[in-house]
């Protein structure tokens, strides 16, 4: 039996203007069939979407093979031409400028976020995420001709931008188009695809010129457009716009097009249930889109689920951002030390074949282990990876200790953090934020949420090499150690499972009141 209770998958924000008004249907006039569970077309149409994040990868990665190359003294930026650039006299790139090339990226994702998640409500969801393509290409073009830094400055603020529309809407779409059972697969989906950008960058950069490298990332938003041109627009966003036919039709082609007798009942049911999500979850019965002010109240000022839903994931995702991620992606190959078995390039391929790995594992483990026990266990193994760095630095740093014998220390802790931080709270912050929010908010939920992200994750880049060289390297690394803690209690303090439940389950577990609320009374 194929179950359709989608309401957890509604990310469109509800009552905008001009919107057309959904008619309530009679759920019974199309009543549920079963048949064959079929899900190959709506994870092709995912990892389509997600190709997008690969995207984003890729800009995530780049700093780590291009910036000590960029740094070395005998450095001439490439300019317009090969010619050009052989009489340039050297300029290096210096480590205060290199801290920008990194975290601009993470401002541009701030300015971003909240007009993706508007634009993709009044435009719909796969226009708004094809237009990201156009951006990431000209971000590689100014790369390929960049005269100093501060085409690198432009350039990785358009990759910021492009990255917002990426992350925000391919979450909403992966969402939309996914059955309850494989929505926390396909909600990891995005996360798995962006190791793969990374994993991307680390391999070729190392082994080709900058302009190789720009050309070969270049090409991979070329890919997405091929592959996701052909998908269909989000059902959710259909029928909340009034269009019935062509959300029909989505469904159908999502469904694999099931020619069954058995194949229009399913779709047209499961339409009606969207359907009628929608309605019940609009104000005044209409189907929509609620206003930025109607939605920020009920996420700031309104006692119920979607303020605790909203609490809980903006603590978590502070927490993700505060764990290192960024600078482990942007900064190891210059903050390790010498090669132990490998160089610190090859460490670093390690690490991001292994985020890879653990980021699909994570997929799989989730709707099984249950995001709570995942979270709680792969936050305890992430702090013991920090934790072995901070000591080994600190060492290194503060003391006259010989570190020769264990100089596999933080190279061995770097591929652990692969393994524990994909699974962890690379993870279960994103499932989150997929099932937790209500259709009125989560257009207004899911961009704040990244946007919060995005000024810590820029916060803490921007800083990391100035507190490595103000303090130490060590420093940091404790830091990051101890949020790992804070990730630990919070999951065994405040996070509920949400495995398998369905979405008012998941709100009676926000908001007990609710529940209680809900519960008929019977005459004695």
């Amino acid at each position: 039996m194929i179950n359709y209770n989608t309401f957890v998958d509604m990310a469109a924000r509800s009552g905008s203007e001009g919107e057309g008004r959904v008619q309530r249907p009679s759920v019974s006039s199309c009543p549920v069939a079963s048949g064959r569970p079929v899900i190959q077309r709506q994870v092709l149409v995912s990892l389509a979407a997600g190709l997008a994040c690969v995207a984003v990868g890729s800009c995530l990665g780049w700093p780590s093979p291009t910036l000590a190359r960029m740094s070395s003294p005998h450095w001439r930026w490439p300019g317009t031409g090969i010619a050009h650039q052989a009489h340039r006299q050297p300029r290096p790139l210096s480590g205060d400028e290199g801290s920008w090339v990194v975290s601009l990226m993470d401002l541009g994702v701030v300015l971003g976020s909240l007009p993706a998640g508007w634009a993709a409500d009044r435009w719909g969801r796969r226009p708004i995420l094809l237009l990201s393509a156009p951006l990431f290409v000209v971000s590689w073009l100014l790369v390929l001709v960049a005269e100093g830094p501060e085409f690198l400055y432009a350039a990785r603020l358009l990759q910021g931008l492009a990255s917002a529309v990426a992350m925000v809407v391919s979450a909403m779409y992966a969402g939309e188009v996914s059955e309850d059972g494989l929505r926390g697969t396909n909600s990891t989906l995005v996360a798995m695809l962006l190791s793969l950008g990374t994993v991307l960058s680390y391999s070729v950069g190392p082994y080709v010129t900058y302009r190789a490298l720009a050309c070969a990332l270049l090409a991979v938003p070329a890919l997405f457009v091929m592959c996701f041109c052909w998908a269909p627009e989000s059902p959710h966003w259909l029928l909340a716009k009034g269009r019935r036919l062509e959300a029909e039709e989505a469904l159908r082609y999502l469904r694999d097009g099931d020619t069954t007798s058995s194949g229009p009942l399913l779709v047209c049911a499961e339409a009606d249930r969207i359907e009628t999500a929608i309605v019940e979850a609009s104000p005044r019965g209409t189907a929509g889109t609620a206003t930025l002010l109607s939605a920020a109240r009920e996420l700031l000022l309104v006692s119920g689920p979607d303020r605790a839903a909203f609490l809980l994931v903006l603590g978590l995702v502070c927490i993700q951002a505060l764990s290192g991620s960024d600078p482990m992606t942007a900064y190891s190959a210059i903050t390790l030390p010498g090669g132990y078995v490998l160089d610190a390039d090859q460490v670093v391929i390690v690490f991001g074949v292994v985020s890879t790995v653990s980021t699909g594992a994570g997929a799989v483990l989730i709707d099984r282990v249950g995001r709570r026990l995942l979270l709680i266990a792969f936050a305890s193994l992430q702090f013991v990876s920090l934790l072995g760095s901070a000591v080994y630095y600190s060492l290194d740093e503060r003391t006259e200790v010989d570190l020769a014998a264990v100089q596999w220390l933080p190279h061995t802790a770097l591929v652990l953090y692969g393994v524990a931080y994909p699974i962890g709270l690379g993870t279960v912050p994103n499932a989150l934020q997929m099932e937790l929010f209500s259709t009125r908010v989560k257009g207004l939920a899911l961009p704040a949420i990244l946007v919060s992200f995005n000024v810590l994750t820029f916060t803490v880049s921007k800083l990391y090499e100035v507190v490595w060289h103000a303090w130490g390297k060590d420093v940091a690394f404790w830091v990051f150690s101890v949020d790992c803690l804070l990730a630990v209690l919070l999951a065994t303090l405040a996070l509920k499972e949400t495995k398998g439940k369905s979405f008012p389950e998941i709100q009676d577990l926000l908001d007990p009141r609710r529940k209680q609320r809900n519960t008929p009374t019977w005459p004695s």
